[in-house]
């Protein structure tokens, strides 16, 4: 039970759908999305009631719950994370199979120009707090170079 607590206070506080073309995320993010998309989905199948859906895409308390019944995006996207991994070399092997969930929640979406505004001031942050963290096709490159590919 303590695992479970845990697992969800890491759902509830660490996923993050970052929308951007999968090419231009860093090596962390890739991976972590690649991840962070298959506990959410595992948060849906141990709570499927559409319930508090925000309707705007959100950062915080109500992302993993947009993202509640746009499970069909989540899988299209999981498919655009992969094939950019194996392009750098990243092992990418888990599936998303969506027949195990309810129809109303398999729908698709298409993020707007405000979502990408968000969420790319979000990754220019968290670039921003760890300049030299990040890598690109396993090479360290600068905070200028994350930010140029947020542009």
């Amino acid at each position: 039970m303590l695992n479970f607590i845990y697992l969800f206070l890491f759902i509830k506080l660490m996923v993050r759908i970052n929308l951007i073309n999968p090419k231009k995320l860093a090596d962390q993010h890739l991976i972590a999305e690649y991840n962070e998309i298959l506990m959410l989905l595992g948060y849906v199948r141990k709570y499927p009631i559409e319930k508090d859906i925000p309707e705007e895409y959100c950062l915080g308390r109500g992302h993993i719950k947009f993202f509640k019944n746009k499970l069909l995006y989540l899988k299209k996207r999981h498919e655009l994370l992969k094939k950019e991994m194996s392009k750098r070399n990243f092992i990418s092997n888990k599936n998303i199979n969506l027949g195990e969930f309810n129809k109303k929640l398999r729908n698709d979406w298409k993020p707007n120009n405000k979502d990408f505004i968000i969420i790319k001031e979000r990754i220019r942050e968290k670039i921003c707090l760890k300049p030299n963290y990040y890598r690109y096709y396993s090479k360290k490159r600068s905070k200028v170079f994350f930010l140029n590919l947020l542009v």
